[in-house]
């Protein structure tokens, strides 16, 4: 979602570029943000950020694995990055500890939820287990982030089949592009790192829409803050 990431492109002054395909209504920036001084390699990093669009028919951010996908797949092959970075909100866990605001990235699996297929081999697929990579420990500390399991799908608000599958995996980020994405930097062999921030507890009484509508744009914000710190650790 364009909340999500615009405060960021404005903070780094990025530059709207022509379009990633003239059919699709994805739009990306480009330009450079401070980063860390390594001897002679200066302290500048090139930075592009893409975001799918909005549907031309609803009116919306399109959401979701596909346009995500998609959008992540024409980046990579206009921009060709050395890391690829899937960062947005998500619903987090009471039972994790989480709180509005917390930030995370992905450690151990990147999880599918909602991709039931009962056939062999093609159950495993479905769940996908992608290996999260590593995140330095300073890279983590420097956004206050914790490391869990995030889980990727393309409802809002899930079915108890998925409640459950939530409890039995220790998934810690429900959200809805990040696993594909990582299975797209796989097969492109591009680092992946996936930073998500809490908007809403899945397992709190409240309505999860009630909470991601309130909370939108005060945790994009931190979220944004803490990419930008994050950049300058790179």
């Amino acid at each position: 979602m364009r909340v999500e990431g615009m405060g960021l492109v404005e903070r780094l002054g990025l530059e709207l570029q022509a379009p990633l395909d003239p059919d699709l209504p994805a739009v990306w920036y480009r330009g450079s943000a401070p980063g860390k001084r390594i001897g002679d390699r200066g302290g500048s990093l090139e930075v592009a950020i893409a975001f799918p669009g909005e549907d031309p028919i609803h009116r919306c951010d399109r959401i979701g694995t596909v346009p995500a996908t998609l959008t992540a797949y024409l980046l990579c092959r206009r921009f060709k990055p050395d890391l690829l970075v899937n960062a947005g909100t998500c619903g987090g866990f009471q039972r994790a500890g989480a709180s509005v605001g917390d930030i995370y990235v992905a450690g151990r699996d990147l999880l599918f939820h909602d991709r039931r297929i009962p056939l062999p081999h093609f159950d495993e697929f479905g769940v996908g287990r992608i290996p999260a990579a590593t995140v330095p420990s300073h890279l983590s500390r420097s956004i206050d982030a914790s490391p869990g399991v995030i889980s990727t799908g393309d409802s809002f608000t899930p079915t108890s089949e998925e409640e459950a599958f939530f409890a039995a995996e220790d998934v810690c980020c429900k959200e809805m592009e990040a696993a594909t994405i990582a299975g797209l930097s796989r097969d492109l062999g591009i680092p992946f790192l996936a930073v998500k921030a809490v908007t809403d507890l899945v397992d709190h009484p409240e309505p999860e829409q009630d909470a991601f509508q309130r909370n939108l744009e005060h945790v994009s914000e931190r979220l944004q803050d803490r990419l930008a710190v994050l950049l300058g650790h790179l």
